[in-house]
């Protein structure tokens, strides 16, 4: 079986590959002592509910008073959320979004709906901008905290707070911040999170946290352990919106990520600033390199000299070991905004797991690649 124990992953904002052992663990805990949760009463299906309802406590824990309902990604908690909702008029968004929002609202177009896409001259979207753009046919905002594409953290607390003041839903895409950013979401109606990126625990977990008294309406329809004998889906959160058998190993997994990472977060976003830092630097100074980051935030996307960013990628891949993520990295708007949708761009993006010594060879590789020229 093959392992690239010799890479140097910097594709960190795809999925962190740093997992605390209390993570790796507690999944093998569940995976040995696996039950179905909820779906039983007896002592073994008890405690697998137990355990989903930890983790459950501890994304409030580390977002805020809320109704969590359990996903396998932040992809399911957008299109919940999105499309479960009850919009009508014309829905806001801005141009650097993930298609795991831009595609939902695609379809939501389907229904009549308008979608109106904003930009900021430096990409950060401030609430007099919002103000402007506002119409009276506005029911639903949805922005994305901290972009995969360029790290640009949007100041959602600001935001927030302001459309509380006009009583307009407002949606969150924290894929890339949770774990990153000090936000309280005091003005955040849903926030959509992934389990398996800064949050540090396993694949194929995520969540969306709904303000009490938000009502939606279920994607799947199955079988909830509760409600059985009726025939119709209830829309009650969560129940209502986790039909069918739950990822019990990766929730508990995921519960100690959080708790792992809300400790150690002074110490995690210290060094993926320091890596940052020194990265943006060192590809600032290198002639021939195109840089569309200027935040320390982790996520860095550049291009070299004239090639593809695929090529670029290829070429870190087979002749350096250097894992990083090419193309337009799924938010088509935000790069055709950078005059990169056909070349893409190469990203790369930073963890716990990192050190000092990968940039080194990152910024190696990229002048090595200029002077083949």
């Amino acid at each position: 079986m093959f392992f690239d124990k010799e890479c140097i992953y910097l594709d960190e904002s795809a999925t962190s590959r740093f997992k605390p052992n209390c993570v790796i663990k507690r999944v093998e805990k569940e995976l040995k002592n696996s039950a179905n949760a909820g779906r039983g009463g007896h002592k073994a299906a008890i405690r697998a509910l137990e355990s989903i309802e930890e983790c459950r406590d501890s994304v409030i824990r580390a977002t805020f008073d809320c109704d969590v309902i359990l996903t396998k990604s932040c992809t399911e908690a957008l299109n919940i959320a999105i499309l479960g909702g009850d919009y009508r008029g014309e829905v806001l968004t801005t141009v650097y979004e993930h298609n795991s929002v831009l595609r939902p609202l695609e379809r939501l177009k389907r229904k009549g709906i308008r979608v109106k896409y904003i930009s900021a001259p430096d990409g950060i979207v401030t609430p007099e901008i919002l103000k402007t753009n506002l119409s009276s046919d506005t029911s639903l905002v949805c922005i994305q905290e901290m972009s995969n594409v360029t790290g640009k953290i949007q100041p959602i607390d600001a935001l927030g707070n302001f459309l509380s003041n006009y009583g307009i839903p407002f949606l969150v895409d924290g894929a890339q911040s949770l774990g990153r950013t000090d936000c309280d979401y005091s003005g955040v109606s849903m926030l959509a999170g992934a389990g398996h990126k800064g949050l540090h625990g396993p694949q194929g977990t995520g969540f969306l946290c709904v303000r009490k008294g938000i009502r939606l309406t279920p994607l799947l329809c199955g079988g909830t352990g509760t409600f059985s004998a009726g025939l119709n889906q209830p829309a009650d959160i969560p129940e209502g919106f986790e039909a069918g058998t739950q990822n019990a190993p990766g929730y508990a997994g995921l519960s100690e990520g959080i708790k792992w990472t809300l400790k150690n977060k002074r110490r995690i976003n210290k060094k993926i600033t320091l890596l940052s830092e020194k990265a943006l630097n060192a590809l600032k100074a290198i002639d021939g390199v195109t840089l569309y980051s200027d935040e320390p935030n982790g996520v860095i996307s550049f291009n070299v000299g004239d090639l593809s960013s695929s090529e670029v990628a290829d070429i870190f891949d087979k002749d350096y070991s250097i894992a990083v993520r090419s193309g337009i990295h799924c938010a088509p708007l935000i790069h055709k905004s950078m005059g990169t949708l056909k070349r893409g761009a190469v990203r790369a993006s930073f963890g716990y797991g990192n050190k000092s010594s990968d940039i080194d060879v990152l910024v190696a590789a990229i002048k090595d690649i200029l002077n083949r020229k």
